[in-house]
């Protein structure tokens, strides 16, 4: 974890890192594919935080991505409390999971919509979602199954309110069927 605010503790720090290691689904591999955590004051961006990776490629098949390089960038000007950077981080969290699992065992880029079988556990319609935000933030299906691992995955003070969910977007909250799919990205 990186701190370019200097208002958190060493202590902190450690209390961030079990956070994702004993509360979040996480695993050794995906720990292992994240770069950085970074805290810093980004001031009035309306983000709370995102999630960046760069794809790294088999030199033998350039279609296959064998690791990620990911950073995820917590924003300290909305995010000023333990509490709201977990709740956050739960979220970017949400987006390195499913992100780098479905690059690496699924060969999903980033320009590329989540595979079809997201979609129909998820009842999206293709029409109306996109991999990107052309469609606005709660129609990015990133953002949907992001929101779907936090909801599912992070303790209960963290996961609550879907933002699409229980946005007017007419999309259920997540069920048994997608957490077994998140779940499972993680299978080669």
């Amino acid at each position: 974890i990186d701190d370019r605010t200097g208002r958190f503790s060493k202590e902190d720090f450690e209390n961030l890192n079990r956070f994702i290691l004993r509360d979040l689904l996480s695993e050794e591999l995906d720990v292992a594919l994240l770069s950085i955590i970074r805290i810093r004051n980004d001031g009035r961006t309306g983000y709370f935080g995102y999630w960046t990776a760069r794809f790294h490629y088999d030199d033998d098949d350039p279609q296959s991505i064998v690791s990620v390089a990911a950073v995820i960038v917590l924003n300290y000007f909305y995010l000023k409390t333990l509490t709201s950077l977990k709740r956050t981080l739960a979220h970017e969290y949400g987006h390195h999971w499913t992100l780098s699992y479905l690059a690496i065992n699924k060969g999903i880029e980033m320009n590329q919509r989540l595979p079809d079988e997201y979609y129909q556990l998820r009842a999206l319609n293709p029409a109306y979602y996109s991999h990107d935000y052309s469609m606005g933030w709660n129609r990015c299906d990133r953002e949907v199954i992001a929101e779907d691992y936090r909801v599912l995955f992070a303790p209960p003070e963290y996961s609550q309110q879907h933002r699409i969910a229980d946005s007017q977007e007419r999309i259920s909250m997540p069920n048994s069927k997608i957490q077994q799919y998140i779940r499972g990205l993680s299978v080669a």
